[in-house]
């Protein structure tokens, strides 16, 4: 696989993560009656696979920049 490819493919599904995740955060900050758990799970779900990746970059030597993550504090952003 090319790393352009790669790369395109990494900072694309980081996007819609992102998207996701903020969309996410929207729910569960006003929910629909009967639905609260379930927002604020499916939230905590999109926080730990951002931080997971967050956290993982360095230890790659991997630049958050570089993956599309640069903008984005899961504790800051997503709780």
């Amino acid at each position: 696989m090319r790393s352009d490819s790669l790369e395109n493919y990494v900072n694309e599904i980081t996007s819609i993560l992102k998207e996701r995740a903020k969309k996410a955060k929207e729910n569960a900050d006003n929910p629909k009656k009967g639905e609260e758990s379930f927002n604020n799970g499916f939230l905590m779900a999109y926080h730990q696979m951002i931080a997971t990746m967050k956290n993982q970059a360095p230890i790659l030597h991997i630049d958050e920049k570089d993956i599309g993550l640069s903008d984005i504090e899961p504790e800051r952003d997503l709780l």
